[in-house]
């Protein structure tokens, strides 16, 4: 008989009854190879969403496409890489969400909140351009292009031609003031209740609903964009832009360096805690270093491949640079290029289906969290989240597009910057670096380089200096022009609040006699910090004790199989310290028979024994030990513990050598 143990983080590994453990080599099932793919298709769906096809893009036209795209693809490797290794190292070890990951530093509890509410305002404005999209692909669909709402007729020497541009379009139509044209808006509302009702579905399962949405996205976002390059491709526009790069503007100017740095963020998906959750779900059997590296090469891939993408479907047209540049691009290069319908449906469908794979992914931390704090009632929490962000998204639209211009050029840059920095100095100076490696380590197998620990020290530095750089710029232009920053001004204001609310409940929950052992306790790790898993946990504070002592851990020969931890420095955890009566014997050195093994029985049996009743058993016998749980609550004479327990529901598990002697109790 053999049993079968897996570990999050780690790949399966089998013990058999008499004998050790060893890998589990069953070769490359259907299972396995569909479940490789489903993880790198969720890799690859993250630089599908709207930051990477629509954002980057415009920003790009704003500030010169290859400037912006060096810059950026820089940004991925300095500060994405090791931003995205923390992320998903913390969620595969915690499997928590970006709100419990920070039972490491509870009294940051409130970037947890910051970053789900930031995902939340992303989804927000995200949905109007997914609206956007759609509305026009039902217009374009059932009528004709230009619409006739966006002709405007001028005679001209060479006969009638249409004064009216993309922009004034979308401004006279679907983005056109509530009191001038009310039916529109009203049709904005529709979409968007739809959108944010509907859309949703796809995640009614989480993490299996979340991966089947991605591999059934993904493929036609790439086909639909295959067949637009193929067929429309205009090497005129190409050719253009590198013109127009042989004039590049100061790199010393700010705005260009900062925007390119938010862009990593939020095309990384750093900014909204994805990859936290995500660490513990999807990712949940994946090397965290591998994971870390695709999403940046994907992302670097794809940021390029879509500006290039729309330079040749944009033509000779004019770019508008506003907050729905691509959409108005999309529109205004088939009118201008006599294209068929076809064409622009198809370009507003992969806008569409780009905005899909934003907001699962916006709403995947958001549903998380929400499925951790009410159970099984979390789907009609996410219904009223999405009534709630329906009625943002029309309000916002029916206020104009100034105010999400503002959201995504101020407040959310803002927000990116400031989580991401804290998070940092959260895990790497509070939380300590060296308690981080041995995490890392833990779950790669493997000892972490020097670079990614000088990597992220000067995290923090960097991303404060620059955005220092860009406020100071940003200031001095303002007040030149006689303009004020109230709305930054209330996000630092929002950002303190939220830290301080939920800082100061933090503090109140520590179990402590005053406000200093309070303050103190809270930045220390909570006892519910590390893995779930009873072995992952006992394992992993294990070698926490291991190396805190000076021991060597040998992790390099199967860092798959952590049930050889031991030490040769350290007397604690030799090969003969279970059979020294100073510790308590662990439920996995049971003999088959439940007795404890007294090192004369070299037969081990199974990681946990199973508690069975002899068929032919006394049936008051039966009725006084139906609950009983021998081999959970085991305890030694000499340690002043009971020999028997008979517990239904809790059991302890005294783990050797623990921080300041504690017993660690799993409830």
């Amino acid at each position: 008989m053999a049993v079968v143990t897996r570990r999050r983080g780690v790949s399966p590994f089998v013990r058999e009854d008499n004998g050790p453990v060893r890998p589990l080599r069953n070769g490359w099932t259907v299972r396995r190879v569909y479940d490789a793919v489903k993880t790198q298709v969720s890799t690859i769906a993250i630089s599908l969403t709207l930051f990477n096809l629509v954002r980057l893009p415009r920003e790009a036209f704003k500030y010169g496409d290859l400037q912006y795209l060096i810059i950026y693809s820089f940004w991925l490797l300095v500060l994405g890489l090791p931003i995205t290794m923390l992320q998903l190292t913390m969620g595969q070890l915690s499997q928590q969400d970006p709100v419990g990951v920070w039972r490491a530093v509870p009294i940051l509890r409130g970037i947890g909140h910051l970053k789900i509410l930031t995902s939340y305002l992303c989804c927000v404005y995200g949905m109007i351009y997914a609206a956007l999209a759609l509305a026009y692909l039902i217009w374009i669909g059932k009528g004709s292009i230009p619409l006739k709402d966006c002709v405007r007729l001028h005679i001209t020497p060479y006969g009638y031609e249409n004064k009216m541009n993309g922009s004034e379009c979308f401004n006279s139509t679907f983005l056109a003031p509530f009191a001038e044209h009310p039916q529109y808006l009203g049709i904005m509302a529709i979409l968007i209740f739809v959108l944010w009702f509907f859309v949703p579905i796809m995640l009614y399962r989480q993490r299996k609903s979340l991966t089947i949405s991605f591999l059934t996205l993904c493929p036609m976002i790439l086909i639909i964009a295959l067949t637009l390059i193929t067929f429309l491709s205009d090497n005129k526009g190409f050719f253009s832009m590198l013109e127009y790069c042989e004039h590049w503007i100061p790199l010393s100017e700010p705005y260009i360096w900062h925007s390119a740095l938010v862009q990593a963020l939020l095309s990384t998906q750093i900014v909204s805690g994805y990859l936290i959750s995500a660490g513990g779900t999807v990712y949940s059997f994946s090397d965290v270093r591998w994971v870390s590296t695709f999403v940046i090469i994907t992302n670097v891939l794809s940021g390029w491949f879509w500006v290039f993408f729309w330079e040749f479907i944009s033509g000779n047209s004019k770019k508008d640079l506003g907050f729905v540049t691509i959409l108005i691009l999309i529109y205004q290069s088939s009118v201008s290029e006599r294209r068929g319908k076809e064409w622009p449906i198809l370009a507003f469908a992969l806008v569409l289906l780009s905005g899909i794979i934003s907001v699962l992914s916006l709403l995947f931390p958001v549903y998380d969290k929400l499925h951790r704090l009410t159970g099984d009632q979390w789907r009609l929490y996410a219904s009223a989240s999405s009534a709630i962000g329906t009625a943002l998204t029309v309000a916002i639209l029916a206020t104009g597009m100034n105010i999400v211009a503002l959201l995504d050029e101020l407040v959310v840059p803002v927000l990116a910057v400031f989580t991401a920095t804290v998070e940092v100095v959260g895990f790497v100076y509070i939380y300590g670096w060296f308690y981080l490696t041995i995490d890392i380590q833990f779950v790669t197998g493997n000892r972490l380089p020097s670079y990614w620990i000088i990597a992220w020290w000067l995290t923090p530095f960097v991303l404060l200096g620059m955005t220092g750089w860009w406020l100071r710029a940003l200031l001095r232009a303002t007040w030149g022009q006689g303009q004020t920053l109230w709305p930054l001004v209330g996000v630092f204001i929002t950002m303190i609040v939220v830290m301080v609310i939920f800082a100061a409940i933090a503090v109140a929950k520590e179990e402590q006699f005053n406000l200093i052992s309070k303050i103190a306790s809270a930045f220390r790790p909570s006892r519910l910090w590390g893995p779930e898993e009873p072995i992952a946990r006992y394992l992993w504070m294990s070698q926490r004790q291991a190396n805190e002592n000076g021991a060597d851990i040998d992790t390099t020969s199967d860092h798959n199989n952590y049930s050889h931890l031991k030490s040769n420095k350290s007397k604690t955890y030799e090969d003969n310290w279970l059979t020294s009566d100073k510790y308590q014997r662990s439920p996995q050195f049971l003999t088959k028979n439940g007795g404890f093994d007294n090192g004369n029985n070299k037969e081990i049996g199974p990681i946990y024994a199973i508690h069975t009743i002899p068929r032919f058993k006394d049936v008051e016998r039966e009725k006084d030990e139906k609950f009983r749980s021998p081999n959970i609550c085991i305890a030694r004479d000499q340690l002043g513990g009971q020999n028997k327990c008979n517990c239904n529901r809790h059991f302890t598990l005294n783990v050797p050598d623990l921080r300041n002697t504690e017993v660690s109790t799993s409830l």
